[in-house]
């Protein structure tokens, strides 16, 4: 019985999401009226997130207030969704019926997150009892890390759920992001030729399921990665189609909005923003831009709460870079703790400390490249040296299905420009925090996927011949997924 409690809450927690997407849909986006069930899951997180920033401003976000926000989503939900048949095509409902169905094999599970009792559930908690406060970040480091996911789990704090469905963010974002990169997947006529597109989507699909599939696992990283893999394949949708797609543009600055309000150091990818924006408009074009793109407007609303909020908490627009800390307001941090954060997380990342020990001398250690003998010892191998025989056997298994006759690396080269930031983003990752949950994996994978996806492209495969292919490998990453999961639950009980 407590079961099926536990999964009618989630599925009603799931249809506010999918309601407040469809709102947004409809009344703020310009291009996106009749988004498919994946991009509208996308659209309610992003929604309620901005909620929940702006909420908080005034009030703590107790058993009332959330109960009023989630009712209004199940409402639209009810209203809309279910009650218009918003969703027309039948494949929309069935693969989020499948969907749901498959992540109900990732939300059971014993442990929670590493950081979930470090900081992440003190956070969340503080969020439900007091609107915002100044200077929490002088008390406990718990409140240094801003998350736009911790502002999300807030508003699920119900009597009914209590501090058990702070799962439903990456929960949610793998749910949705997996309807998205099945339909990409699939939008294949008969007769069209496979493309990057087709076989970048299915190595993804693949990658966020098998090794991603432990939710407890995802904390405020994963979820980021998932999105940003989402928002790189946007960019090869955008450049490789002419003119400018205004519908997947928009999808873009969402998804990029969200990625950098979940953690902090992810402001770097605000330059893939710039990337699109200087290849198809000028400053000469602002005002064009602002004019035909309204999200920005909400995107820019989302961004200055996010750096409102990071002050709030610990004098910062970026924790813990010190360069962007206002030492003279007098509830920010001390700059030297701050340094020393920052300190503390390179070193860790450069696995210069553990919860077993610490080097001698970190100052030193985490200069140039100092720490490089030592963190092939203890980090690359195994844990890097895994993830690049994971990520080979999964390009291995695609080539031995679809049998590659050719070695040709033919591509548009409207590309090139990802591939230059991508490494850019490659060498900042590994000279300054190179451990992979720190936005790694998605570079690491990347760098496999692209090259294998281009070379499958020119080979001119048909659908025809190899939609059965592609069939196999995704329910075979969907049986993969459910076992180890299966696997998991059996262990962990």
């Amino acid at each position: 019985m407590a079961i099926i409690s536990f999964i009618s809450i989630y599925l009603l927690l799931l249809s506010s999401i999918i309601g407040y997407g469809y709102f947004f849909s409809n009344n703020i986006s310009t291009y996106n009226k009749n988004a498919d069930i994946g991009h509208l899951g996308i659209y309610g997180i992003f929604c309620l997130t901005l909620i929940s920033y702006l909420t908080n401003l005034f009030l703590a976000h107790d058993f009332i207030h959330n109960s009023i926000i989630l009712f209004l989503g199940f409402f639209f939900f009810i209203k809309y969704i279910l009650g218009k048949k918003i969703i027309k095509k039948d494949v929309d409902l069935k693969l989020l019926l499948f969907f749901t169905t498959i992540s109900l094999f990732s939300i059971f599970y014993f442990k929670n997150h590493d950081d979930f009792p470090y900081y992440h559930l003190s956070f969340i908690h503080n969020i439900t009892i007091n609107k915002v406060e100044f200077g929490l970040g002088n008390f406990d480091l718990a409140y240094n890390h801003v998350s736009s996911l911790f502002f999300f789990h807030s508003l699920f704090n119900l009597p009914f759920t209590g501090d058990y469905f702070y799962f439903i963010g990456p929960a949610s974002i793998l749910l949705f992001a997996n309807i998205i990169l099945f339909k990409i997947i699939y939008k294949i006529n008969k007769t069209k030729k496979l493309d990057l597109i087709n076989f970048l989507s299915l190595f993804i699909f693949i990658f966020v399921n098998i090794f991603f599939y432990r939710l407890a696992e995802h904390g405020t990283d994963r979820s980021a990665i998932i999105l940003i893999f989402l928002t790189i394949l946007f960019m090869f949708q955008i450049f490789l189609e002419k003119p400018l797609n205004d519908s997947k543009f928009e999808n873009f600055i969402i998804l990029l909005t969200l990625i950098v309000s979940i953690k902090s150091f992810y402001a770097i990818y605000a330059l893939l923003f710039l990337v699109i924006y200087f290849k198809y408009f000028s400053i000469k074009k602002t005002y064009f831009f602002f004019n035909n793109y309204k999200i920005i407007y909400i995107s820019l609303l989302f961004s200055i709460l996010i750096l409102f909020y990071n002050i709030a908490y610990t004098g910062c627009l970026i924790y813990p870079v010190a360069s962007t800390c206002f030492e003279n307001f007098y509830w920010a941090m001390d700059l030297s703790r701050i340094e020393n954060a920052m300190n503390w997380y390179e070193l860790w990342s450069k696995s210069g400390a553990s919860p077993n020990y610490r080097v001698n001398n970190p100052d030193e250690y985490i200069i140039g490249f100092y720490w490089f003998q030592n963190w092939i010892e203890n980090y690359f191998f195994n844990k890097v040296s895994d993830t690049i025989l994971g990520l080979i056997t999964v390009i291995l298994i695609t080539i031995l299905f679809f049998k590659p006759k050719k070695l040709t690396f033919k591509y548009s080269k409207n590309i090139n420009i990802i591939f230059f930031i991508l490494l850019i983003y490659f060498f900042e990752w590994f000279y300054n925090h190179p451990a992979l949950r720190y936005g790694g994996y998605h570079l690491l994978a990347l760098t496999f996927f692209i090259p294998t996806a281009i070379l499958l492209e020119n080979q001119k495969y048909t659908c025809n011949e190899n939609i059965k292919k592609i069939k196999i490998l995704t329910a075979m990453t969907i049986i993969i997924f459910c076992s180890r999961n299966i696997d998991r639950i059996y262990k962990e009980v």
